[in-house]
């Protein structure tokens, strides 16, 4: 098991999880469209991409798609096709409904795929050929699953444009449509997002333009599941603990946020490096929570937070929410 703060893990590096992965695995083989949810860096991309690439290993085509780049809706639908191009079936069967895409697709790369697919795109055909692509996965033999990864972050992008509040009701209603067309038909979708999409949907008013989607919310390690994650990285890089040393960086965290645990064990084990040392020891664990965790360079990942707040939330909502932080925090530490 490999150090990996500041990415999403996969494979033998993939820890903690088992119970959700089988619980989200039982959604999604029953046909359920899903919203992942939970608090940043809980490990919601983690958790996708590992059932991804067990469903693959049973038969199934996976895509993963980060919209967030994305400004309008024919973004998307782009998107989504330069991930499909990788299965040569599905981009030619969805190619061939798009008069102005040339039917062989094995000539051009899956990024001037979805160029060619994005110039095809305006405010009057996006509906349409977005609904194609989606049918072409459903009538596709292997069953089919779909990661809209930050889709309340393209809703914001929406959302701060003119007729804001409509383009996100379009969206969502038009996405809602196809995603019960397809329910049932070897097509199933997760839709997760580094900021929560039912805080964002009720705020403006659509909430039950969700309501169709299976709330999967991802909660924090518990004390064994973070202590065992230090023990597992340490013995994976040879690096001796001393006894306290677990029990001490869970106190310090407060709660078991698996980026979090992997950060600390990540300074840690540089402390004991430069040390010259294959122990790490119970005095550094202030020494490092101190000096390094809550030095500025460690505090970027709060400063993401205080971002995702102000997208979360309106003026008066995100002002509430820092009022509230600044009276809890002296009382927790």
């Amino acid at each position: 098991m490999r150090s990996s703060p500041g990415r999403w893990v996969q494979g033998d590096d993939f820890f903690g999880r088992q119970a959700e992965l089988a619980l989200l695995a039982e959604r999604v083989r029953d046909g359920n469209h899903v919203l992942l949810t939970g608090q940043r860096r809980m490990g919601k991309t983690s958790l996708a991409r590992e059932l991804g690439r067990r469903l693959e290993l049973d038969g199934w085509l996976f895509f993963f798609v980060d919209i967030e780049e994305a400004v309008h809706p024919q973004d998307v639908v782009a998107l989504i096709a330069q991930r499909l191009h990788s299965v040569r079936t599905l981009a030619n069967r969805f190619a061939s409904t798009m008069a102005r895409l040339a039917a062989n697709v094995d000539e051009v790369s899956a990024y001037k795929f979805r160029l060619k697919v994005r110039a095809s795109l305006d405010d009057g055909n996006w509906r349409r050929h977005g609904k194609e692509l989606f049918e072409t996965c459903a009538n596709e033999p292997k069953p089919v699953l779909i990661v809209l990864d930050e889709l309340p972050i393209f809703l914001l992008s929406l959302l701060r444009r003119d007729r804001g509040r409509e383009r996100v009701d379009e969206f969502l209603t038009w996405l809602r449509a196809v995603q019960q067309n397809v329910a049932g038909r070897g097509l199933t979708f997760i839709a997760s997002g580094s900021i929560g999409l039912i805080p964002l949907a009720t705020r403006i008013g659509l909430p039950d333009r969700i309501n169709h989607l299976h709330t999967f919310r991802l909660q924090p390690w518990n004390r064994d599941t973070s202590a065992g994650c230090l023990a597992r990285l340490a013995a994976s890089h040879r690096l001796r603990v001393e006894a306290g040393v677990a029990d001490a960086v869970v106190e310090k965290l407060g709660i078991g946020i698996p980026h979090h645990v992997q950060s600390f064990f990540a300074h840690l084990r540089e402390d004991a490096m430069i040390k010259g040392r294959a122990e790490i020891r119970l005095e550094a664990v202030d020494r490092v929570y101190r000096d390094s965790l809550l030095a500025p360079w460690g505090q970027i990942d709060l400063m993401h937070y205080d971002t995702r707040l102000r997208d979360a939330f309106d003026e008066r909502g995100h002002r509430i929410a820092l009022e509230i932080l600044t009276e809890a925090a002296p009382r927790a530490s």
